[in-house]
């Protein structure tokens, strides 16, 4: 099963990651989770802190990540 899902780029201090905030606002508490990865997974233009991003899932896995449009963080911005 193929998800897509908001994300926002946190950023990070260990060389080579950066964690990203999976699923935020929803459900419970606020839902979501951090999730780091390798940096090189990430595309250059969704690595700045505070990014809105889609990340498409597919069984639990990352398999892309992109940046999204202008309206649509104005839609996702918590």
């Amino acid at each position: 099963m193929t998800a897509r899902i908001r994300g926002k780029v946190f950023g990070s201090l260990n060389p080579g990651t950066i964690d990203i905030h999976i699923g935020y606002n929803y459900g419970m508490n606020d839902g979501g989770g951090l999730r780091t990865l390798e940096i090189k997974k990430v595309p250059k233009d969704c690595r700045m802190p505070n990014t809105y991003v889609w990340i498409t899932m597919k069984n639990g896995e990352i398999i892309n990540i992109e940046k999204m449009k202008d309206f649509e963080v104005e839609k996702n911005k918590i």
